[in-house]
């Protein structure tokens, strides 16, 4: 039955693509009908990717890149536009997952882990794959013929994007797979401090790439601005935080629907304040874990009940928003992109784990989350676009093709690594505790 409406919606929406006249369609009706497809192709995607050992997440990504512009057309750019709210919900959820898996005594315990891993990606990745562009473009100029100073640019930036990753990924196959350990907590705690790195790490390099390329100063007043965005930032979660938990400590009735309305109030602060909803949500969920055990469980299955659906959506319009075209004209940069990122995130990951004396599944194990990449990084590409002209939209075409891949190879190899482990399934044991009060809910 569901394959028969699937049929069915995806036919009424290509009749109303087909039909010529402007504004044929209400733009609001095809976002809700792309949005309807989605859900239902969705769930039976994710049933078969399932089916064959995959993530669902990548059953999601394949959905939408055959939905998207590039394929069939049926979810068009416009589509994406009115559908952005469902990204930065889903962007919030996971963010509030992230800060609500780490806990004060796993972070104290791996410190060592933590820093050394974090450490060798933002200083070792970015150094040694700045150093392999310059010589690669030497060889195999895919960006163009470049002046000194735009290909010192575009390297560093090249360096900064490759250290980035995808935390959306990752936080929805230890969802996925209700994972729980060393590996989950080394990896989740270097992402979230990942996460603050990249974006001053951007910040500070495209201020000195744009020096570079234009001979203007560095704008050193930026960086300010943006550590006044953190700390405001955090401040507005830690309260959003204290609420959230006491709310669930000592009433916690409607969980699922308490946790939606925080990330909406992220998101409203965000826009009205101009702070960063990613860290004002993880905050969120850091505090409440943290601060309020008691209120632990309920604050974890109220996440895992109401993430699925939303993260659906999310990654589905993640694919279709993808560019696939960019593979006929950037296939050789995308190759060694692709295939450089990896090979220093595996041993970047490795040698930092084992020097800090980490357990053996994290240092087997560990670069595997590492390896997505998705909205962050994309989003930074676009910029990257936007500021140099010169080969700014060359470089972003290397950049979102390299995306493409690594988001497809990404979450099967953090399931393996997760199910390789032994961590898969741990969560559902270890998050056992008090009766749930959120059956008042249903």
């Amino acid at each position: 039955m569901r394959w028969f409406l699937l049929t069915a919606v995806g036919s009424l929406i290509w009749l109303l693509r087909a039909v010529p006249g402007p504004g044929w369609v209400d733009r609001d009706a095809s976002a809700l009908l792309a949005l309807g497809m989605i859900m239902i192709g969705g769930e039976l995607v994710g049933d078969l990717a399932q089916r064959y050992r995959l993530p669902r997440v990548t059953g999601y990504l394949i959905l939408g890149m055959a939905l998207g512009p590039s394929l069939a057309g049926l979810v068009t750019p416009a589509d994406l536009t009115s559908l952005v709210l469902f990204e930065e919900l889903a962007l919030g959820l996971i963010a509030l997952t992230a800060g609500g898996e780490l806990r004060v005594e796993a972070l104290r315990n791996g410190w060592k882990t933590l820093a050394a891993i974090t450490t060798g990606h933002a200083v070792g990745i970015f150094l040694a794959s700045s150093a392999l562009f310059w010589l690669i473009l030497g060889r195999l100029p895919f960006l163009g013929v470049l002046e000194p100073g735009e290909r010192l640019a575009a390297v560093a930036l090249l360096g900064t994007l490759t250290v980035a990753k995808s935390p959306a990924t990752t936080i929805a196959i230890i969802t996925e797979t209700r994972a729980r350990g060393p590996l989950v907590d080394t990896v989740l705690g270097v992402t979230v401090l990942k996460d603050l790195i990249i974006l001053l790490l951007f910040t500070w390099v495209s201020g000195m790439a744009a020096g570079w390329v234009g001979g203007a100063g560095v704008d050193l007043g930026v960086l300010g601005a943006l550590g006044t965005e953190m700390v405001l930032s955090l401040v507005a979660g830690t309260v959003l935080g204290l609420a959230l938990g006491a709310y669930l400590a000592y009433l916690g009735y409607h969980p699922e629907i308490t946790v939606l309305a925080l990330v909406l109030v992220s998101m409203e602060l965000a826009h009205t304040w101009h702070l960063e909803h990613l860290l004002i949500t993880m905050a969120a969920g850091f505090v409440a874990r943290n601060v309020f055990p008691a209120a632990a469980t309920d604050f974890l299955h109220a996440l895992e009940r109401s993430s699925p659906p939303i993260y659906v959506v999310f990654f589905a319009l993640v694919g279709a928003g993808l560019d696939l075209g960019v593979f006929r004209v950037a296939w050789a940069g995308v190759a060694v992109l692709v295939l450089v990122r990896l090979a220093l995130t595996w041993g970047l990951t490795a040698a930092p784990a084992a020097l800090a004396g980490a357990p053996g599944p994290v240092r087997r194990w560990a670069w595997m989350g590492f390896v997505a990449q998705a909205g962050l990084t994309l989003g930074l590409a676009a910029r990257i676009a936007r500021e140099f002209p010169g080969f700014g939209a060359r470089l972003a075409t290397v950049i979102v093709g390299a995306v493409v891949i690594n988001q497809l190879v990404g979450p099967v190899l953090w399931r393996h690594a997760l199910v390789a482990s032994g961590e898969a399934g741990r969560g559902e044991t270890d998050a056992v505790g008090p009766p749930s009060r959120s059956g008042a809910s249903t």
